[in-house]
């Protein structure tokens, strides 16, 4: 390999990406999720996605095993701060995250530009990350506004023309 993980990753970077969050409910009733910017639509007919978790995260054991149900939700502009909520370890915010359930018994969080309501339909090797596929049972078109962009390594919004 002629370059290192950082050039590989500072190159990834120069790709603009939208910012969600994957949200999950433990067994045991306690909510988690994960902040992504690896959302994908896999097909139209069935309705699949994917995002993929690293497997050193401490919630990659609940994506990729015990919880079968997860809502992603894409996060508008002025939603940065549920961004880093998500995006660092032990998550004791969730009192100041507005949510509600998604139909399925999944945290839908409020004001998000859409969600997207899985059931997993199939797990993937991705190297260091697990590739998680949603199987699409429920949509909601949320709010409106600008989305929540993430590029060279930090949060973005669109120039208004």
């Amino acid at each position: 390999m002629s370059f290192s993980p950082r050039d590989f990753r500072d190159c990834l970077g120069q790709f603009t990406t939208g910012v969600a969050v994957v949200t999950t409910r433990a067994e045991d009733g306690s909510k988690a999720g994960i902040t992504i910017n690896s959302f994908a639509s896999v097909s139209l007919d069935p309705a699949l996605v994917l995002f993929s978790v690293d497997q050193r995260a401490a919630t990659h054991a609940l994506f990729a095993g015990s919880c079968t149900r997860f809502c992603i939700n894409i996060l508008r502009q002025d939603q940065q701060a549920i961004s880093e909520l998500f995006s660092a370890p032990g998550q004791n915010g969730w009192e100041t995250v507005g949510f509600e359930d998604d139909g399925h018994g999944m945290p839908r969080l409020r004001g998000s530009l859409a969600a997207f309501s899985c059931k997993r339909h199939a797990i993937h090797d991705g190297g260091d990350h697990s590739i998680i596929v949603g199987h699409v049972d429920n949509l909601v078109m949320g709010e409106t506004g600008e989305p929540l962009l993430y590029y060279g390594g930090r949060y973005r919004g669109l120039k208004s023309e």
